[in-house]
């Protein structure tokens, strides 16, 4: 909407004038950390899947032999 400014010329938007579109420059910080954050989780769930993938691609790991009664391992 254009509204006229007291000496009959028309004022222009914010976008006209090359200014952010939403919110203080506060914010432009403020949502950089927060995409800055959902980068991390997201890699992070990533390396999470492909280690899963990576581990259960192994098969089962043989159990080891328990010691037999009696005996105390040497340390």
């Amino acid at each position: 909407m254009v509204r006229p400014v007291t000496d009959g010329a028309a004022k222009k938007h914010r976008h006209d004038l090359g200014q952010e579109d939403h919110g203080p420059v506060l914010a432009a910080g403020t949502t950089r950390g927060i995409q800055g954050l959902l980068g991390l989780w997201i890699a992070g769930t990533l390396i999470a899947l492909v280690w899963a993938m990576v581990d259960a691609g192994r098969g089962p790991v043989p159990a080891r032999k328990a010691p037999a009664a009696g005996l105390i391992e040497p340390r």
